[in-house]
């Protein structure tokens, strides 16, 4: 093979490499490309949050077969299914909320409720909730009103006594701690005095 043969092959080969690169290229940024790549990454998080909250046939299956299992053993062995029972306890747990229906309705309510109220209240939802306002004010204000009456009368007595309460606590506090420290100052005027009297017969 002469030398012009071979840089020809060489040609060929790149070219062939780069062709397949331009056109792998061209398949990952095409528009419709990206598009379905990014529906399906979407679909497949989706998927897997579904079954995380509802759980799979094979996660409801596995949790039968579980309990199954679970009552057949407690039958044989008390001891040793109570001690397996303990032992299986977090995962239980985990299996019952991973296939809750019931939790998933509340996230999804929670998601709701929260995209409703990031969007701005039309007018006829301001009209009914101004209406709802002046409702509950004509109505619940009295009852409000009545309500904090009673409350405030009945709590004035309890008050009273709570008050009276603390006042002969703080007095009898006050007279622990004064005889305390006159007692206190009686033991260092003590020592104090026996300390002199060591001192002069020393000397």
């Amino acid at each position: 093979m002469t030398e012009p043969e071979r840089i020809r092959r060489e040609i060929e080969g790149t070219q062939r490499n780069l062709s397949t690169d331009v056109n792998a290229l061209t398949e990952k940024v095409t528009p419709g490309r990206i598009v379905e790549r990014r529906v399906g990454r979407m679909r497949t998080a989706f998927g897997n949050a579904r079954d995380r909250v509802m759980g799979t046939a094979s996660d409801q299956a596995s949790a039968a077969g579980d309990k199954v299992g679970s009552v057949a053993s407690a039958a044989g062995d008390r001891v040793s299914s109570a001690a397996d029972a303990v032992g299986d306890a977090p995962a239980s747990i985990r299996r019952g909320t991973r296939g809750n229906p019931l939790a998933a309705g509340l996230i999804a309510f929670g998601a709701g409720w929260l995209v409703s109220s990031l969007l701005p209240a039309s007018e006829p939802e301001r009209k009914l909730a101004g209406q709802a306002t002046d409702l509950a004010r004509e109505k619940v204000a009295p009852v409000a009103q009545h309500a904090a009456e009673e409350l405030k009368e009945n709590l004035s007595e309890p008050v009273q006594q709570a008050a009276g309460s603390v006042k002969a606590e703080a007095a009898d506090a006050a007279a622990t701690v004064k005889d305390e420290a006159r007692s206190a100052t009686g033991d260092v005027t003590d020592r104090a005095q026996e300390a002199r009297e060591n001192v002069q017969s020393r000397s």
